[in-house]
């Protein structure tokens, strides 16, 4: 047992990869992986460091620049600052400036400083304090020392193509260098210096390039750098000694563990070998009861789906009684299956239809012959819903009594449907309305009895044709558009249009057209009803017509009058028309009712309502005001002269002997004249201003017409 012990240790031994080759390739994979992975980390920390050296270079150029900018726009913005001559400030040979050099109040020559000088001498103090060294550059320099050299002329360029700022190292030789340049922008002071280059406002006129000494910022760097290799190198000897010391640790107890394992593999062995023995006989004995099991699962759950994924809901009963409900049946009712069980089937019975199908129950549970389908109302869980279903009762098993298997096919929507599509049939048939429906292309599928009663058209003189065979010529083509527009945009238009009768007679009628939802266009796209307005309309004009004219003499009366005088108004101050404005009164007409009675006076008032219409063209109006005033308004006239010769041909026109049954009666005008804008801008003052001329023609001896003139 020993040597067997001892092979079996060897064995182990060899296999394992804690001992020979195996182990000390571990050990050194350990090594290259902790090697690995504190350099990774010390390389990932040095780019953090070049790129940290990086970007303080950037921001202190950029913190430069844009302190040099500001002292620039502050200069321009001055438009340039005066400062004493010195010999290290002479005038600036390239300002052209008629005030470039000036004398002070004390004597003292002073020169203007413009923001490229006050630049240079920027550059010069700094490059004496601590070497950086700024220079102002442009592609098109008016000064030759600014021109740029070929790194400045390479970022211009940048520039141009949207890049913001540029930073470049230059480490060659024994002065390394950061070298930092960003554009300057032409601003509206500059536009004063640079105007003649052919600058404009917002262009990238030249740069500033800054130049700083690396050396210190590069040694920071290097420490940085020396002390991130330092880090990583001690990590790693850790680390790796760690792991050393940790597998050491684990090959021993891997040892241990080893000699125990085999000790228990031989123990467990001998125990396997009895209890598989004994569970030979088991398993068969269970093997046996799964196959029978299995079998009676595998046929219940084909009847279970069958059952579950049915559309229609399904009830066992047993004697009258739930057994079993699926889960259609419960959305269909609403209740839950548990709720269901147990109560008889007549619970889930409306009211209604509960008395017969309690009979048939009776009838069924006598052996009697029954009906096996029929339609019933179910109660709903909701007490406000009706569920109607078509139901078929079998039974569970031939031969078998007091149990059956019932299936439910909902048919709710389907009679609501059927209902609502013999109601939507009555009211197409029987509605005064006239019906139309069309398809997408706008062809009539189908109309109504009132159609015909309206149009005169049967359905078959129309069915297939377009409704424009209707089209009355008295709408343009903008009204059609107008009307497609809405239906296109909103679903619906309606409104007034004229219409041809089939015998040729126009008629007016309400249409209000509507489109049929997407999922029901097999029904038709569009559907229009209409109704027959013309009567109404017929009456509407007569009542309009009475209510604003004269009954004696048709004429327009005051409130009629008054409107268009308004719309005159409108008119003329929106285009900058004058219109005429006369006011009219009979004289003698009181002796005229006096001597031949009030039946020859109405039928003055109509003669001279003729007389007057006839001195006026059709878009002129001639109204009554009352009694014998009358008032005419001439649109769009060019004179003050067209106006009275209006007035003359009235004149002219009253002033002859009137014919009446009656007997002869002679009368004549006082007529009052006023033109607009001249004699006022309301319609108050111009009738002010009329009535005050016929006045004064009325107290100068009447017969007469006259404008209206400051002072009356």
């Amino acid at each position: 047992m020993k040597a067997e012990s001892a092979d079996s240790s060897s064995s182990s031994a060899g296999a394992s990869p804690f001992f020979g080759t195996p182990y000390r390739s571990l050990v050194i994979g350990v090594y290259a992986l902790v090697a690995t992975v504190c350099g990774g980390m010390a390389w990932l920390q040095i780019q953090q460091i070049e790129r940290h050296v990086g970007d303080v270079a950037r921001e202190r150029g950029a913190v430069l620049f844009r302190l040099i900018e500001l002292t620039r726009d502050w200069n321009a913005g001055h438009g340039g600052v005066y400062v004493p001559v010195t010999p290290t400030t002479q005038p600036n040979p390239y300002l052209q400036d008629e005030k470039r050099d000036i004398v002070g109040h004390d004597g003292s020559r002073l020169t203007k400083i413009n923001p490229a000088f006050m630049t240079r001498q920027i550059a010069e103090l700094a490059a004496r304090g601590n070497g950086v060294k700024i220079h102002l550059t442009s592609l098109r320099p008016i000064r030759p020392a600014n021109a740029a050299d070929a790194w400045e002329t390479e970022s211009l360029a940048l520039f141009e193509g949207g890049l913001k700022e540029r930073l470049s190292f230059f480490g060659d030789g024994a002065n390394p260098s950061h070298r930092y340049m960003a554009p300057l922008l032409v601003k509206e002071p500059c536009m004063k210096c640079h105007a003649m280059q052919g600058y404009h406002v917002g262009q990238i006129r030249g740069g500033i390039s800054i130049t700083m000494p690396a050396g210190e910022l590069l040694a920071v760097g290097a420490r940085q750098r020396d002390w991130t290799l330092s880090i990583a190198f001690g990590t790693f000897v850790v680390v790796s000694l760690l792991a050393h010391f940790a597998f050491n640790r684990a090959r021993h107890h891997y040892v241990d563990l080893a000699d125990l394992t085999r000790a228990q593999d031989r123990t467990i062995a001998d125990r396997t070998r009895e209890v598989e023995e004994r569970n030979a006989d088991l398993e068969r004995e269970v093997e046996e009861r799964r196959r029978s099991q299995q079998q009676l699962a595998q046929s219940e759950s084909r009847y279970r789906s069958v059952i579950e994924s049915s559309q229609d809901g399904v009830v066992l009963l047993d004697q009258g009684n739930i057994v079993f409900v699926n889960e259609r049946l419960s959305e269909i009712l609403g209740f839950r299956p548990e709720e269901l069980i147990g109560k008889p089937f007549v619970d889930i019975v409306a009211e209604l239809d509960r008395s017969w199908v309690a009979d048939r129950h009776q009838r069924r549970l006598r052996g009697e012959a029954v009906p096996g389908t029929a339609r019933v109302r179910l109660r709903h869980h909701n007490a406000r819903l009706t569920r109607i279903a078509d139901i078929l009762i079998v039974p569970l098993h031939e031969g078998t009594q007091g149990q059956w298997v019932v299936t439910l096919k909902d048919v709710t929507l389907l009679v609501r449907n059927e209902r609502e599509l013999q109601i939507a049939a009555a009211v197409f048939e029987h509605a005064a309305e006239g019906v139309m429906v069309t398809d997408g292309e706008n062809r009539i599928l189908r109309v109504n009895p009132a159609f015909t009663s309206i149009t005169g058209y049967t359905p078959g003189e129309v069915v297939g044709r377009k409704p424009d065979m209707l089209k009355s010529g008295r709408h343009d083509l903008a009204f059609y558009q107008e009307m497609w527009q809405a239906l296109s945009g909103r679903g619906h238009w309606e409104g007034e249009i004229w219409n041809r009768h089939k015998n040729g007679s126009l008629y007016v009628e309400w249409l209000a057209i509507s489109t049929i939802p997407e999922d029901a266009e097999d029904a038709g796209k569009y559907v229009a009803t209409f109704t027959d307005i013309t009567e109404r309309k017929q009456a509407e004009e007569l009542l309009r017509h009475k209510a604003q004219h004269d009954p004696l003499t048709d004429l327009p009366n005051r409130a009629l009058f008054e409107d268009r005088l308004d719309g005159a108004l409108a008119a003329s101050r929106r285009y900058g028309r004058q219109f005429g404005l006369l006011a009219i009164d009979l004289d003698l007409f009181k002796e005229v009712n006096d001597s031949l009675g009030h039946q020859a006076g109405d039928e003055l008032l109509v003669a001279v309502a003729r007389h007057l219409l006839s001195c006026v063209r059709e878009a002129d109006t001639v109204a009554r005001i009352g009694g014998d005033e009358f008032a005419i308004l001439l649109t769009e006239v060019g004179s003050a002269a067209e106006v009275e010769q209006v007035a003359r041909r009235a004149l002219e026109l009253l002033v002859q002997p009137f014919r009446l049954e009656a007997g002869i009666a002679q009368i004549s005008a006082s007529i009052g004249m006023v033109l607009y804008p001249e004699h006022g801008d309301n319609a108050g003052d111009l009738r002010r201003a009329a009535d005050r001329a016929l006045y004064a023609v009325k107290t100068g001896g009447r017969n007469g017409c006259r404008f209206y003139a400051a002072g009356l």
